[in-house]
C-alpha cells in the first residue's frame, strides 16, 4: 500500500510541476508522431522482433543492435534510407538490402564502430542512382 502512495505521489509531483513546462499538447503530441509514423513503426517492429530475444537471454546481441540502429537514424547520411536491413547476431552485424553506393559505404562505416559489434558481415546490395 505504501508503494501505490509513493506512486501516487510522485505521478501528482510529476503532473504538476513537469507537464506544464513542456510545450506540448496532446493534439501537438498527435501531429508529430503522425509525421514520425513510420520511424515510430520501425522502432515498434524492432521492439516486438527483439523481446523473444531477450527473453532467450540474448540482451548483448539486442542492445548492440539498438544502438547500430540508433546511430544509422541518427546519421544524415542514413537517416532516411529505405531498404537497409540490419541484424546483430553473435556480436556480428548482418548488413542487407539494397541502397545507393555512397549510402552503403556509410553504413558499413557506422556498423564497424558502432558499440557490441565486433565484425560486420556486409550483404548489402548495391543499387544505380537514378538520374532524372
Amino acid at each position: 500500500m505504501t508503494a501505490l502512495l509513493g506512486h501516487t505521489a510522485a505521478m501528482g509531483l510529476f503532473r504538476s510541476s513537469l507537464l506544464p513546462a513542456l510545450p506540448v499538447s496532446r493534439i501537438g503530441a498527435a501531429l508529430w508522431a503522425w509525421q514520425h509514423r513510420k520511424e515510430i513503426a520501425g522502432w515498434a517492429g524492432w521492439a516486438a522482433r527483439a523481446a523473444p530475444r531477450v527473453v532467450a537471454g540474448d540482451q548483448r546481441d539486442v542492445l548492440a543492435e539498438g544502438r547500430l540502429r540508433a546511430r544509422l537514424k541518427g546519421d544524415p547520411r542514413t537517416r532516411e534510407v529505405d531498404g537497409l536491413d540490419v541484424e546483430v547476431l553473435d556480436g556480428v552485424a548482418v548488413l542487407g538490402g539494397s541502397v545507393t553506393p555512397e549510402v552503403h559505404d556509410a553504413v558499413v562505416e557506422i556498423a564497424t564502430g558502432a558499440s557490441g559489434v565486433t565484425r560486420v558481415r556486409d550483404e548489402i546490395r548495391e543499387r544505380e542512382v537514378r538520374r532524372p
